[in-house]
C-alpha cells in the first residue's frame, strides 16, 4: 500500500537527485582529466618540436656544436 511520503516521491525523488549530482560529478571529472591530460600532452609537443627544430638548425649548420649544446641545455631544463 501506498503512503503519503512515497506517492508524493520524497523517497525516489531523492534518491534520483542524488544519482543526478553523481552523473554530474564523474562528468566534471572526466572534463578536468581530459583537459589536464590534453594540456600535458601539448606541452610535450613543444617541447619535442623545439628540440626538433634546434637540431635541423644544427643539421644544417646554422648553429655550431657550442650553441647546440647550450641550447639544448637550456631547452631541457624547462
Amino acid at each position: 500500500m501506498w503512503d503519503f511520503m512515497n506517492m508524493h516521491g520524497y523517497y525516489g525523488g531523492g534518491f534520483m537527485w542524488l544519482w543526478l549530482l553523481l552523473i554530474i560529478l564523474v562528468a566534471i571529472l572526466i572534463f578536468m582529466l581530459l583537459f589536464k591530460k590534453s594540456d600535458s600532452i601539448q606541452s610535450n609537443r613543444s617541447e619535442k618540436s623545439a628540440l626538433d627544430i634546434l637540431e635541423k638548425r644544427f643539421a644544417r649548420g646554422e648553429i655550431s656544436e657550442d650553441e647546440f649544446k647550450s641550447m639544448k641545455k637550456t631547452l631541457e631544463n624547462d
